[in-house]
Order: C-alpha cells, then sequence, then structure tokens
C-alpha cells in the first residue's frame, strides 16, 4: 500500500473519517496527515490514518487509526513501515497507549526519558488530564 500526504483541498474526507472513528482527534492544518486508500473499491475509501505533528524541530505521531474493518490484517504495520523514512528525517515521538506499546516496539520506538522540554511538557498535560500513556521516542533519533 502507498501512503498519500493529503494536501489542504483533499482533507474533508480524512475529517469525517476521524470523526466517525476517533471523535476526540483534534486535526490541524499544520499537521501532515497521511492515509492508506482501500485499493480493491472503485470509491477508493480510507482505510488507515496517521498525522504528524511538528512540535519545534521534533515531531509528534499521532492519530494513529485503522478502519475497524480491516484490523487484525497487517494495516498498522503496513502502516508503521510507510511512515519509517518520515520518522527517520526528524527526531519523532509518540504517546503509546498501554496495549499498543508492544507493537510500537516492533517498529523502533522505545521508552524515552531524554524527550526535549517541548514533548515532555506535551506528555504531562496529557497525563495530568488522567491518560495513561507511555512516551516513546523513535530509535532512529537515538545517539
Amino acid at each position: 500500500m502507498q501512503l498519500h500526504w493529503l494536501n489542504d483541498d483533499e482533507r474533508i474526507e480524512a475529517f469525517g473519517f476521524y470523526k466517525k472513528f476517533m471523535p476526540h482527534a483534534r486535526l490541524t492544518k499544520k499537521e501532515k496527515l497521511g492515509v492508506f486508500f482501500a485499493e480493491n473499491s472503485a470509491s477508493k475509501p480510507i482505510i488507515a490514518a496517521v498525522r504528524l505533528r511538528p512540535i519545534g524541530s521534533y515531531q509528534l505521531l499521532t492519530g494513529i487509526l485503522v478502519h475497524p474493518g480491516n484490523r487484525g490484517q497487517g494495516v498498522g504495520h503496513q502502516l508503521m513501515q510507510a511512515l519509517k523514512p518520515h520518522l527517520e528525517s526528524a527526531p519523532s515521538f509518540l504517546f503509546s497507549l498501554p496495549h499498543l506499546r508492544n507493537f510500537y516496539q516492533q517498529h523502533q520506538f522505545e521508552g524515552d526519558r531524554q524527550a526535549p522540554a517541548e514533548i515532555r511538557d506535551l506528555f504531562s498535560r496529557y497525563t495530568r488530564e488522567g491518560k495513561s500513556l507511555y512516551l516513546m521516542c523513535h530509535s532512529s533519533n537515538e545517539p
């Protein structure tokens, strides 16, 4: 599958995808928004999406979403493979839910205690709201 990065004019369908399957997500125009389209359907619906949010000279991988009908088929792994060059282009972080930590570890993310202040501050804000999350860094960013 090919990851398609959407420009501002192409984001309408992706907003609907997030609204339906991840209603708490807050998409912003400054984020890069990538999607997988179903290749075996004439209408080419979105089956997976991801966002890269710039934070200073870093990026936060966020909003990773696979359509419920496509889960368990390796789509998430394909998405992470397609993201690899982008994750290696700048120090990349994510906030993992506990049950997804092993998934991200399979894709070179590791627990990170030395994240930059901008990332730590945002992580602290989320966890103060009661969210159980793990701060992870892509290993290509390690010294």
